[in-house]
């Protein structure tokens, strides 16, 4: 039963997901013609959001025919640089959208439609909608084929299952045709066990009790199986990861229940998203452990603002209170989406006993949640809206002495482990220089105060402009290098007859790339860009003619610094 705050905050979200057709009684096949293996599973957690699909392997290679997993038309075709890559979206008479992306190409008529489209806006990045059945396909269709563009780490199908009407993303794996082969239960790792206020006693301290998990299946336990006591209202967390059979991926579980004597008090279940509560995944992880460790605790406590939809069951707030001296038994219950459970078992007494907690002094500005606020200095203006933090807290804000590479003070904006919900805004003032360096300054931000990057580059008055989500260090610095182009397999002179591509890398150090033109003998020409590798591919088509070619690339970074190549190849 969910907390009356939950429940009358979740009342407008929950209202879009009326029923259709369930996912598991739709009529698919799988969009892969080869054994289908999991890199990454529905509602996984990610950098600041929960993965909408499933990763399914393509046996480290690209290539592999990529087909409709049901009739349907094309509804949408997107490139990006990054993100999905290339990528289609499928829209089904079923009430349902597929969508599959890091394609390495699509089939003919829709590359060839997407080519057109590039040349006719000369670029690689494009979108297309085609109307309602202007491009049908069937089930079983080649649609493109598998790889690894856009914002991919390694050759793969990314493939989701959505709502057509809400764009809901669903589990495709409650459809039985999506078949994986999965015996194994899930691995339980990490315990934790959360003070939630000042009168909260973990085994004697105020402190968060962080355990380390040993077993298999449904006897995990406590490693060493140490006596828990805990007197006040404290919170839990867990970490858990999904194994599947053949490979050695840690993927994402299905669902997640914590009972106490009992009695189910906290449920997690992924088998549907909402893209504008995705951000919440900060806020039902362990932010804090994150940013140290790497490693993510789903906490069962609910912050006041997060309203991600996917909690099933909430029995205040994700807290609990203990105030006898019985032995309380709690069971973590983790399941796959092939319902492979597994089970922690753990048990703490319950104590009367107190500490004297002492509490350092608040220093800060305070920081309430529900009401918009800022740090206004003489040389900075930071402000944030309403609601962009999960709880209220105290605002740490200091100030340091420019360094030798800035042109700004340095400024603190409290901790980069605390989550930030909604984009804030910064304004610094630049300390002086002279009027022709001005347009090449920029904000930059770092975590710790050491590797520093590009925010943005705004002007406001006098001022330095961006917008950011995160916490940490903040100082201007500029930016007048051009980017470096690096020349691959082709140089001045070159005869390339003998090879059917031409490659070119760029190199941006400070704020990163704005722009790039390539061009053949003055006509644009079609370069796809592979972010990872800084690598524009040119694959030679009728634009490049017999005889001598010239070639010219023009890259423009995001202070404006521009770079230019060219020489002369024959063909």
């Amino acid at each position: 039963m969910r907390t009356l705050l939950l429940a009358s905050t979740l009342l407008i979200t929950l209202g879009c997901f009326s029923q259709i057709t369930k996912i598991s009684e739709i009529d698919i096949t799988p969009p892969l013609e080869i054994p289908m293996y999991l890199s990454g599973t529905f509602g996984e957690l990610r950098s600041n959001h929960f993965h909408s699909g499933i990763d399914i392997k393509t046996q480290g290679v690209e290539g592999k025919n990529v087909i409709a997993i049901a009739d349907g038309w094309v509804s949408r075709v997107k490139i990006s640089e990054g993100g999905y890559g290339k990528a289609i979206y499928i829209t089904h008479p079923n009430g349902y959208v597929s969508v599959y992306g890091h394609l390495q190409k699509f089939n003919s008529r829709i590359q060839k439609l997407v080519l057109e489209k590039q040349y006719n806006v000369e670029s690689y990045t494009v979108q297309l909608f085609p109307k309602k059945d202007e491009i049908k396909v069937k089930k079983g269709d080649i649609i493109a084929y598998s790889g690894n563009t856009g914002g991919s780490m390694g050759p793969h199908l990314h493939f989701e299952i959505r709502e057509e009407r809400t764009q809901y993303p669903v589990n495709p794996l409650l459809n039985k045709s999506i078949k994986i082969k999965d015996y194994y239960r899930p691995s339980i790792t990490k315990l934790a066990i959360y003070p939630v206020d000042n009168n909260s006693i973990i085994d004697g301290k105020h402190d968060t009790l962080f355990l380390d998990i040993s077993g298999w299946g449904v006897k995990h336990y406590v490693k060493n199986k140490p006596e828990i006591t805990a007197s006040g209202r404290v919170s839990f967390g867990i970490s858990a990861i999904d194994l599947m059979n053949n490979i050695s991926n840690k993927n994402g579980v299905y669902s997640t229940k914590l009972y106490q004597d009992s009695v189910l008090i906290f449920h997690l279940e992924m088998d549907k998203l909402s893209f504008k509560t995705t951000r919440f995944i900060n806020s039902l992880i362990d932010y804090s452990y994150f940013k140290k460790t790497k490693k993510r605790i789903v906490r069962t406590q609910i912050d006041t603002i997060n309203i991600f939809d996917n909690y099933q069951t909430i029995e205040n707030n994700g807290v609990i209170e203990l105030n006898d001296t019985l032995v309380h038994n709690f069971i973590y219950e983790v399941t796959d989406a092939y319902n492979n459970i597994s089970k922690l078992n753990f048990s703490i007494k319950g104590s009367t006993d107190t500490i004297d907690v002492k509490t350092d002094e608040q220093s800060g500005t305070f920081f309430g949640f529900s009401k918009s606020n800022s740090i206004i200095d003489d040389s900075i203006r930071v402000k944030f809206e309403a609601n962009s933090f999960y709880r209220s807290f105290y605002f740490d804000y200091d100030k340091y002495n420019s360094d030798s590479i800035s042109y700004s003070s340095v400024y603190k904006l409290h901790n980069s482990f605390t989550p930030v919900h909604k984009y804030f805004t910064i304004e610094i003032l630049p300390d002086s220089i002279s009027d022709n360096l001005k347009d090449k300054l920029y904000i930059s931000y770092s975590a710790d105060s050491n590797d520093f990057w590009y925010m943005g580059s705004d002007k406001k008055g006098d001022y330095i402009t961006c917008r950011s989500r995160q916490l940490g260090y903040y100082k201007v610095m500029i930016d007048t290098t051009a980017p470096e182009i690096k020349e691959v397999n082709f140089y001045n002179n070159k005869a390339i007859s003998k090879q059917k591509s031409l490659k070119i890398k760029f190199y941006e150090k400070q704020s990163g790339i704005k722009s790039y033109r390539a061009t053949l003998n003055d006509e644009w020409i079609l370069m796809e860009y592979d972010s990872k590798k800084n690598l524009l591919i040119y694959a030679y088509d009728d634009r490049l003619k017999k005889g001598k070619n010239e070639f010219k690339l023009v890259v423009i970074d995001l202070l404006d610094n521009v770079s230019e190549y060219k020489c002369n190849l024959i063909y």
